[in-house]
């Protein structure tokens, strides 16, 4: 799927009037926005201001666009050029776990460029079936039945995974997580990050989040104790807690068995996830083990597995291949966004 706009849900609306307001639009061009728009200034829009947007070959109002972050005049008419002929079954298939009869006002969703919606992958018996969003992706597609998202930026500084992930964050499906660390130096695991991380928490930094994902790749040793008073302080203010590793640990701390140990020990963690992957464009699971840690030490984890894998459809491998290992495999994160 490409994802052509995204449109914010206004009062009223509904996936048909969307859909035939896309049409209508598409070809609009950029002056006769602006001209249907005196109040507004091109060069200075505010973001959430609501634009008027005509019909291609009359002036009256076919639609109500939500100005977004990066957004003009411009870029507007180009993306509803590519919305001509758009569906509502593009659109909802284009947001998987999007209820049509329950559209929230304020809700960011996907349109897609007419055309190039796949069709909905199957549905996996899973308990977890997550989906890794990348914040800088034009083109996302999560598995069918997706009830767990996270916002990923790569970032350890909240503040910055914070700012990357607002404008994804009213998209994600399921239990909302954002994501902090990630596989290069944005991303490096310390004890003062650590510190600053506790610190936006109980200030309530995260609100709008159901949940925290710790990306842990790189990073000082003797972290165990730092980690476990930030799980610590995400639970008791209702946050549900992830740690994702490299392979079975992560690759970019000396300590790595030591950390795991902690962390299979670790009531306060809800969800573990190994990644089943190098490059995230394999074909098949990768079931290499790192840290000196073997996969059938998960069996003894408090929380529950649930790999990140490529695509959906390398589930049942991966579940078939963690039974041998004597490890229940509660479900999966998809990493490929499309």
């Amino acid at each position: 799927m490409t994802t052509a706009l995204r449109y914010t849900i206004l009062p009223g609306d509904t996936l048909y009037n969307i859909a035939n307001g896309l049409d209508a639009a598409a070809g609009v061009s950029t002056q006769a926005i602006e001209e249907s728009n005196p109040s507004i200034n091109p060069n200075a829009m505010a973001i959430g201001t609501v634009l008027n947007i005509p019909a291609q070959h009359r002036s009256a109002t076919v639609l109500r666009y939500t100005v977004l972050a990066g957004d003009s005049f411009s870029k507007i008419a180009a993306e509803l050029g590519d919305c001509g002929g758009v569906t509502v079954n593009d659109i909802t298939n284009a947001n998987p776990g999007l209820n049509p009869n329950q559209l929230a006002i304020g809700q960011v969703i996907n349109i897609p460029a007419a055309g190039s919606v796949n069709p909905p992958s199957p549905v996996v018996d899973a308990q977890v079936i997550g989906f890794w969003w990348w914040t800088w992706s034009d083109t996302v597609n999560p598995p069918a039945g997706t009830n767990l998202s996270i916002a990923f930026s790569g970032w350890v500084d909240p503040a910055k995974a914070l700012q990357d992930s607002a404008a994804i964050r009213n998209s994600l499906q399921g239990s909302k997580y954002i994501a902090l660390g990630g596989g290069n130096s944005n991303g490096a695991w310390t004890e003062s990050a650590l510190t600053v991380i506790i610190n936006a928490i109980n200030a309530g930094d995260f609100a709008g989040y159901d949940g925290i994902a710790y990306d842990v790749e790189e990073g000082e040793a003797g972290l165990e104790t730092a980690f476990q008073q930030s799980f610590a302080a995400a639970k008791a203010k209702g946050y549900k807690v992830l740690v994702t590793v490299s392979h079975s640990a992560p690759y970019g701390i000396s300590d790595a068995s030591t950390l795991m140990q902690s962390f299979f020990d670790d009531s306060n963690i809800d969800i573990l996830s190994p990644q089943l992957y190098t490059t995230g464009q394999e074909s098949s699971n990768d079931y290499s083990t790192s840290g000196g840690v073997s996969w059938s030490q998960y069996a003894a984890a408090k929380a529950a597995v649930a790999p990140s894998i490529v695509n959906a459809s390398m589930y049942e491998d991966a579940k078939a291949y963690f039974d041998t290992q004597g490890v229940s495999a509660n479900g999966f994160i998809q990493w490929s966004q499309a």
